[in-house]
């Protein structure tokens, strides 16, 4: 009979050391859902800033693409590089006036506030000039406003070399 009052005096002592337990074992699941929920909003935002830029580019107009960016944005490329929004914005006018252009996401990778963008890029030469298509990596990093920090492309310049060289 004393051996068993023991037992629960041994079990009621560790009872507390248990629910701490059970908690530290909850804490990492739901941490990880709150992650999960930051990279959600991101892909959604990359997801619909590449909508509207097809949209902008069809419609020969930047601003609804531009309005994803922050003030001290930076954008680079192997043909070009730009600081600022006012860069930003003068590098994009000529793009939406000389080319016209259609990004097909492939596949996004999301990790924190930073998101890669596959995409097979349309490209030609407005109006009607030189044609051409190419894979591109697009690698976003979102400020804390859910604005475009930086953005950096990537791709192949050969195969867009002679739309380019035609629009010069």
């Amino acid at each position: 009979m004393e051996r068993s009052f023991a037992n629960k005096k041994s079990i009621a002592a560790l009872a507390p050391l248990l629910a701490i337990l059970m908690g530290l074992l909850v804490l990492p699941v739901r941490i990880g859902h709150a992650a999960g929920a930051v990279e959600m909003q991101v892909e959604r935002i990359v997801t619909t800033a590449i909508d509207e830029y097809n949209q902008a580019m069809e419609s020969g107009d930047p601003e609804a693409w531009l309005k994803y960016f922050t003030d001290n944005v930076r954008r680079s490329s192997p043909l070009s590089s730009q600081q600022g929004k006012a860069a930003l914005t003068e590098y994009y006018q000529g793009e939406f006036k000389n080319f016209k252009a259609r990004w097909n996401t492939k596949k996004t990778i999301v990790m924190g506030r930073s998101a890669a963008a596959v995409v097979d890029c349309e490209i030609a030469q407005r109006p009607g000039g030189a044609e051409a298509k190419t894979e591109m990596v697009i690698v976003f990093e979102l400020a804390s406003s859910g604005r475009f920090e930086s953005v950096d492309f990537y791709f192949d310049t050969a195969k867009v070399a002679k739309v380019i060289a035609a629009a010069k």
